[in-house]
């Protein structure tokens, strides 16, 4: 069976390759790397195949946890927000009242949006002026700005 290892190795090199390069995260390439190294030390000879295969398995871990988190920070861009997350940390003026129990309405930059208020005991007037704390579904959560 040790004669006929490099193939198996050199398959499982293979196939991991293929999925990585199918998949949008670096997942197999650990296995890859792996595998390379189990068909070195497998063409080498004299070797029992459980060896190799632990050689595989160690490999395979030790790459992919102490490697992966390096390449992934490496590899992460930055984040740009887009569209409603831009609004977020923004200023706006309340259109129409809001308090625990009725929608109300800011307007930011021009556009009018569904408000909320973050708390129950909130009740923020028309014309006062309020930030974006977050977003939940279409309506923005505001909170009253004290000047």
């Amino acid at each position: 069976m040790e004669a006929y290892m490099w193939i198996i190795w050199l398959s499982i090199f293979v196939i991991a390759l293929i999925i990585e390069a199918f998949t949008n995260e670096i997942v197999s390439i650990w296995f890859s790397l792996g595998a390379m190294i189990a068909t070195i030390i497998s063409l080498i000879g004299g070797i029992d195949w459980y060896i190799e295969l632990i050689i595989f398995i160690v490999i395979s871990a030790a790459s992919l946890l102490c490697l992966r988190p390096v390449v992934n920070k490496l590899l992460k861009r930055d984040e740009v927000k887009t569209n409603v997350d831009e609004i977020i940390g923004k200023k706006g003026i309340m259109q129409k009242s809001a308090d625990a129990l009725n929608y109300g309405e800011v307007k930011i930059a021009g556009i009018v949006w569904t408000a909320i208020v973050q708390n129950d005991n909130d009740v923020i007037e028309k014309g006062d002026k309020v930030k974006v704390l977050a977003i939940s579904g279409n309506k923005l959560i505001v909170t009253k700005v004290k000047e």
